[in-house]
């Protein structure tokens, strides 16, 4: 059983904060996607309030405004959804093979070499993600049932119970928080898994993507310490989202300024959120290490850090 090691969450989420530029080609993919989805509808927009006869006396971003948006679109053209989640899906798994390479590897950052190792990796990656979807759909089926069960015997869930208990009762008791704790550590097993079947094919150079799939699945298993480690990672990227969402959600109505002011912050909070992403990929490179020797040896550009 692997142990986790002193500070390794510390380390990974040190590796998300100063990887700013990984972090930054991330983002840069989630605006070309969020573009394409409003795309449709921007000249609708602007033909409503491009010259602001409609928004005069109203502050900007205004529920009343944005309630408005929806006769917009019916004239203008609606937000479009598939094409977009598609090319995220497609992007995500090409600037997985970056986003490893610097997890793992030495020296500075150089965007030709992120792009390089994308696209090196892009294949194998989405093979690999397709291996693991099996995994995904026992980590769902387990709570699922779990969820089923308890549903049965009376006692509450999450998912199961029924809505005014959400307004007027506790929905956090005993019996729920511990289903939830279940499901974040079944997701955290499944999401693990990939990261590490991710660096293994960065790492070890390896092709056989059904091979890396089972490798990465048996370290996870004999890490159980490493996946609650990877499930209290993810609790705190979520609640660093919620904080960062509820400062956004703070902010008041008024001029173009704090629009201003208030894209920034709803940028910060999808920062954070691909900060994480990039710590997790480190935390799965850090239990590889501590684990398995390297099959391959890396140019000093990309050896692991080790």
């Amino acid at each position: 059983m692997s142990r986790l090691r002193p500070g390794a969450l510390r380390d990974a989420v040190g590796v998300g904060l100063r990887e700013w530029r990984t972090v930054a080609v991330l983002l840069w993919a989630n605006w070309a996607v969020a573009g394409l989805m409003i795309a449709p509808m921007i000249p609708g927009v602007l033909d409503a309030y491009g010259h602001a006869p409609l928004a005069v006396g109203k502050p900007l971003l205004s529920t009343e405004l944005l309630l408005g948006l929806g006769p917009v679109a019916t004239r203008g053209g609606t937000p479009t959804f598939l094409a977009p989640l598609l090319l995220l899906a497609v992007l995500q798994t090409l600037l997985a093979g970056g986003v490893v390479w610097r997890t793992c590897a030495r020296g500075p950052f150089r965007l030709g070499a992120f792009l390089g190792q994308s696209g090196r990796l892009m294949l194998r990656n989405a093979r690999l993600s397709l291996w693991l979807l099996l995994l995904l759909v026992v980590a769902a089926l387990v709570p699922a049932g779990l969820a089923l069960l308890m549903k049965a015997l009376g006692l509450p869930t999450l998912f199961t119970m029924p809505g005014e208990t959400w307004v007027f009762g506790r929905p956090f008791g005993v019996w729920s928080v511990l289903h939830l704790a279940v499901v974040a550590l079944a997701l955290a097993l499944w999401r693990l898994s990939l990261d590490v079947g991710r660096v293994l094919l960065f790492r070890d150079d390896v092709r056989a993507t059904r091979r890396a799939a089972w490798r990465a699945l048996r370290l996870v298993l004999r890490s159980p310490v490493a996946v609650a480690g990877y499930a209290v990672l993810g609790g705190l990227a979520t609640l660093a989202v919620l904080l960062a969402a509820r400062c956004r959600a703070s902010l008041p109505e008024g001029n173009g300024g704090l629009a201003l002011l208030a894209l920034g912050v709803g940028q910060g909070v999808v920062w954070i959120r691909l900060a994480f992403q990039v710590a997790g990929t480190r935390f799965a490179a850090g239990l590889v290490e501590r684990t398995t020797p390297a099959a391959v040896d890396l140019p000093p550009t990309e050896r692991s850090t080790g």
